[in-house]
């Protein structure tokens, strides 16, 4: 790949030298380079930064530098050395001298006693400088220890991490800037993105969903302008993403919030839904009321009323709700439940009659009489004697209950949604969607992640379809692929499906997305499937190591992450960015700074357009 276009590759003036190279288990290299220590190389050089060393592929026709990564840094005055040991008296004298070295060295290094000691770590890539010009490509030898070590340009950076991906044709987004200079744009591939699935882990604080709520909106939009559509499936467990997907729940023409089960919403909500239009102000307050705000956000909550007004009048917020004619389609969904209980065994388990009853019932019409006739069934039934069975017969009961509360109470089809219906949608090629799947109970969000991953990825493999792409992203994953969930759960249940999906939905174009701060409670085999790794700080060494396992960081790598502000990461990548593998220190856009300008600028104009289009009353 040439890349002489760019003008300068290595900054002038700006010269290491290789020191000593060692092997390491996660980057089967390390390297030791040093530079003279001056202030400003000091505040230039940074952990992330590209250098370049001549390596042993080179001759006279040609010169070749291995391309490495800094990962970290450390000043080092060798009239103190490393560790501040022996006589206090002189260790004190010799700390009060050397403050002054650090400070009178500018721009120009005058003392042999200081260097700048940097880590670094092979990126698999090398320059190629010949008379035809610059040429880019996969490292060919080991670099020469005692070579010179020179820093690359931004310029060149730019060309390195973005390599063979093109910012106009492609079907990319901009994942953030590099952090080392704000001026050079990190992009990726978004199809090797979803489809061979992605995981973001840092610890609380460090802003996992509003990263999640940036690269959807990314995704999103970057699929309206490539013509690209792609579906996304969100299970938002702790309800926060209303407002950090506001803007594209109201914008992006399929979008909506799919509440599983009634009591998920305000009961002035569902009252509305149903068609009360005298509850529309209550369902408005008790949406703001209720609804979890980021903290930048909360100070505006009351900005945010035109917003839910066009939610709820644009039928954005949506109710699941099945529609069986016949008891037979409601078992054909339901009856595994107990199907799984009676293998279970047990000397007490009356799942064996309960289903032979049920079995009967299967061509009776799915109503409120039939219903409570199954319930009935169940509850002439004796206590099942194992707890699992118990279990399932008490969940199948819920599943009936619910049911009979639905049939009471009609609503019309603009407020409804089937799994049929999210199903078609999702096969749908002609447009992108979005849908952020919320409960007032984690069993039902499982449970119905379980049900649409296994309808989606069983519709697919039968009919042979692979578009479009569908990313089903977990947030809070570890509340959905736990590592040894209890059997016949709804974690059992979730996890199988995350699994299916994150080791087969490739082929079918469905990719798994993993979000969490609790990394060593996933499930081992999932945690291991996702291709691109997001990654900030994580305090707890466990959480570290199984990521280390996972995906072959160092703990260098690893180090640097501990000074991260809100909204940095470290981006790596096996296939969706222009670098393979290699961690690449990135500051992501702000998601609030987003809703914020959406709030001020577009949201009017929605409004504005919604006004024109109504009839005027004469």
């Amino acid at each position: 790949m040439p890349i002489q276009d760019i003008g300068e590759v290595f900054i002038p003036n700006r010269i290491g030298r290789l020191m000593k190279i060692e092997e390491n288990e996660q980057t089967r290299f390390q390297f030791e380079i040093w530079f003279e220590y001056t202030r400003q190389t000091m505040t230039e050089l940074r952990e992330g930064t590209l250098i370049a060393v001549k390596n042993f592929s080179s001759n006279q026709n040609e010169t070749h530098y291995s391309i490495l990564e800094i990962v970290s840094i450390m000043p080092i005055h060798y009239a103190l050395g490393e560790n501040p040991e022996g006589y206090p008296g002189f260790v004190m004298e010799a700390a009060r001298n050397i403050a002054t070295d650090w400070t009178s060295q500018e721009d120009r290094s005058e003392e042999d006693t200081t260097i700048i000691r940097c880590i670094a770590m092979p990126t698999g890539m090398e320059i190629i400088e010949s008379v035809n010009g610059r040429e880019l490509s996969q490292e060919s030898a080991l670099p020469m220890i005692g070579a010179d070590v020179r820093v690359l340009t931004n310029d060149a950076t730019r060309e390195i991490v973005n390599r063979e991906i093109s910012s106009t044709e492609d079907y990319i987004f901009e994942a953030g800037k590099w952090l080392v200079n704000d001026t050079v744009p990190i992009y990726v591939r978004a199809e090797d993105f979803i489809r061979v699935h992605f995981g973001i882990f840092g610890f609380t604080g460090v802003g996992k969903s509003n990263l999640v709520s940036t690269y959807i909106a990314e995704l999103l939009q970057a699929s309206q302008e490539r013509n690209r559509p792609v579906k996304i499936v969100l299970f938002d467990l702790m309800s926060e993403y209303t407002i950090l997907l506001l803007d594209q729940l109201l914008i992006l023409p399929q979008a909506w919030i799919l509440a599983i089960g009634e009591y998920t919403l305000p009961g002035s909500v569902v009252e509305f839904l149903s068609g009360n239009n005298a509850q529309r102000n209550n369902a408005i307050n008790h949406l703001l009321n209720s609804t979890l705000f980021p903290k930048p956000l909360e100070r505006i909550r009351n900005q945010f009323r035109s917003a839910f007004e066009r939610l709820l009048d644009e039928n954005r917020i949506r109710i699941r709700r099945e529609t069986f004619t016949t008891f037979d389609e409601f078992l054909r969904r339901r009856l595994h439940l107990l199907i799984e209980a009676r293998n279970a065994g047990g000397k007490t388990n009356p799942c064996g009659d309960i289903i032979d009853a049920l079995e009967n019932m299967r061509n009776q019409p799915f109503n409120e009489a039939t219903i409570q006739e199954a319930l009935r069934i169940i509850e002439q039934q004796p206590t099942a004697s194992r707890d699992e069975v118990r279990r399932a017969i008490q969940e199948f009961r819920d599943q009936l209950e619910t049911q009979l509360n639905e049939v009471r109470r009609s609503f019309p089809a603009n407020a409804i949604m089937s799994l049929n219906d999210i199903i078609q949608n999702l096969n749908d090629p002609s447009m992108s969607s979005l849908f952020i799947i919320q409960s007032h109970d984690p069993d039902d969000l499982r449970d119905f992640a379980y049900e649409l991953g296994r309808e989606l990825f069983e519709r697919r493999r039968r009919r042979g379809i692979i578009h479009p792409l569908v990313s089903f992203v977990f947030d809070e994953a570890d509340e959905f692929i736990p590592q040894q969930p209890e059997r016949d759960s709804s974690y059992a249940r979730s996890a199988r499906i995350a699994e299916t999906l994150a080791r087969r939905g490739r082929k079918f174009g469905i990719g798994v997305g993993i979000c969490t701060q609790r990394v060593r409670y996933l499930k081992t085999s999932v945690m291991a499937q996702p291709h691109t790794y997001l990654i900030s700080k994580m305090p707890r060494r466990s959480d570290r190591e199984a990521i280390q396992e996972a995906f072959g960081f160092s703990e260098d790598m690893f180090r640097q992450t501990f000074k991260f502000a809100p909204g940095d990461w470290l981006l790596a990548s096996h296939d969706a960015t222009g670098l393979k593998a290699v961690p690449i220190p990135i500051h992501a856009s702000d998601a609030n700074e987003r809703i914020r300008n959406f709030l001020q600028n577009q949201l009017p104009q929605i409004i504005q357009r919604q006004i024109i289009r109504q009839p005027r009353l004469i």
